[in-house]
């Protein structure tokens, strides 16, 4: 059940990614070779399946068979989307403001278009209720029991070696100017 829930919305968003990749790239004249860069993103997909897995396992929730194994309260996954969306931006607006060079910023800008159209398909295809909620079993998403299941799940995946693989791939790509950074990626944190 829980797993249906997982594996749909993750086909939900790779969905909305592919609408919104043609729509928004289209705005961004980030290459001379978009479907190089958007190779760039498919190839990632292993991994985000691994991660999503990870968490999947590493977060409470009901049992494979439908019961209930801990009762957790349900989400507003408005909400809480909302709040990382928040922190993220956090995030890029203090990466925004301590570089220096254009292309880099028109990458992050124009990822975080897509992103933003992403959040908003998704939130549409689900307008009508999440299938957590309609299943009646929610992931125990308190902060306690995420933090571990992030930190447990980071751990397993080589994350900072792959998004220096992926600066490489976007560089090569025709993205100027970023592969002075693809290094820098692998030691932070």
């Amino acid at each position: 059940m829980m797993k249906d829930c997982y594996h749909q919305s993750k086909l939900q968003a790779l969905d909305c990614f592919e609408t919104c990749w043609k729509s928004e790239i289209k705005r961004f004249k980030l290459t001379d070779n978009p479907d190089d860069l958007k190779a760039c993103f498919d190839a990632k997909k292993p991994f985000v399946d691994q991660v999503i897995n990870c968490f999947q396992t590493k977060v409470k929730a009901c049992t494979e068979n439908g019961e209930p194994g801990v009762r957790v309260k349900e989400y507003d996954y408005k909400d809480m989307i909302k709040r990382v969306e928040d922190a993220v931006n956090s995030q890029i607006n203090a990466f925004l403001r301590s570089i220096g060079n254009d292309n880099v910023k028109a990458v992050v800008t124009a990822g975080t278009a897509i992103a933003q159209c992403v959040k908003t398909c998704f939130l549409e295809k689900n307008k009508d209720g999440f299938c957590f909620n309609r299943i009646g079993c929610e992931p125990q998403i308190e902060d306690r029991n995420a933090r571990i299941a992030i930190r447990q799940c980071s751990r397993s995946v080589a994350w900072k070696k792959e998004m220096e693989t992926f600066c490489h791939c976007s560089s090569a790509a025709g993205i100027n100017g970023l592969s002075s950074y693809c290094g820098m990626l692998n030691i932070i944190g």
